[in-house]
């Protein structure tokens, strides 16, 4: 029997088949080895969701997070643009100059016309010559009562008038003392100022007063 050699064949072993408990050299029957894998398949799942909910948490809260900035700055934003708009409107207001007497301008229709004072005595006539001139007359009247019975002070002057805005300035001829200001009220209304008392009127007459215009066409001068 020297000599002779024996070829033993052993079973391959279906390591495809096997748990990775069966490194440990220990046999595992059909059934133990299908309940690990599913074991091991249940484990690897519940790794992976565990794994995919983290992932999917942080990402919720930053979503959220998102949405709660952008409807917190919705009411910032509404605010500046209504604090914009308050200012817009604000600034013209305060910076506008405002419109006073002596900024208004006059047309030749406003000023040409007939005007009479409150007690329907005194008259001035006014007519628009164009280039800031103005053709004036003036009828000025001062009752009294005398032992001889009612009596009257006349004061007469005519010439041209400069205005400039709503405002005509009048000085008599041969009365350089005297300024005469008129100023064009709204309603057809006429206020008169005199300064200086040599005018050239008779005793106790002034041109001062508010006067109303009585008629708008164009007046008719004594000296016409």
């Amino acid at each position: 029997m020297e000599g002779r050699r024996r070829r033993i064949n052993f079973p391959a072993r279906e390591w495809s088949r096997r748990d990775a408990s069966d490194i440990d050299g220990q046999p595992r029957g059909p059934n133990e080895r299908d309940a690990n894998e599913s074991k091991l398949s249940e484990s690897t799942h519940q790794l992976s969701s565990g794994v995919l909910a983290e992932d999917i948490r942080p990402n919720e809260m930053t979503g959220q997070r998102t949405r709660m900035a952008e409807r917190s700055s919705v009411p910032a934003v509404c605010d500046r643009k209504f604090l914009v708009v308050l200012v817009a409107l604000l600034v013209p207001a305060f910076s506008a100059p405002s419109a006073t007497a002596g900024e208004r301008s006059v047309t030749a229709a406003e000023a040409n016309g007939t005007y009479r004072d409150v007690e329907g005595k005194s008259e001035i006539k006014i007519l628009a010559l164009g280039h800031g001139k103005l053709k004036v007359q003036l009828a000025l009247v001062y009752e009294y009562k005398s032992g001889a019975g009612p009596m009257a002070n006349l004061g007469d002057a005519s010439g041209e008038a400069t205005i400039e805005n709503d405002t005509a300035v009048f000085v008599p001829e041969e009365a350089a003392d005297c300024k005469i200001t008129m100023t064009f009220l709204p309603n057809g209304k006429l206020k008169v100022e005199q300064q200086g008392d040599e005018c050239g009127f008779g005793h106790n007459v002034r041109a001062d007063g508010t006067f109303r215009k009585i008629s708008h066409r164009k007046p008719k001068f004594d000296d016409a």
